[in-house]
């Protein structure tokens, strides 16, 4: 997960940087597995944590399976 993970910071920060220099407001990342509660919702809040990290940016998190998890 850890390879994973730094593969996606890498390509993140290609995208965020080029908005941030072009004055975009907006940037959408999509994660999905299958049952939409573990991978992705990992994968989800390591980046939102990185990019408030590096790049001080608003993040938003929304987890639209989440009606769907295991209780």
């Amino acid at each position: 997960m850890n390879e994973y993970l730094n593969s996606v910071f890498d390509l993140v920060s290609i995208s965020v940087e080029n908005y941030i220099s072009r004055d975009f407001a907006h940037l959408q990342i999509n994660f999905g597995c299958t049952g939409g509660q573990h991978r992705s919702v990992y994968s989800a809040e390591q980046t939102a944590r990185y990019l408030k990290n590096k790049y001080k940016v608003k993040v938003v998190i929304t987890h639209t399976n989440k009606d769907n998890w295991v209780r």
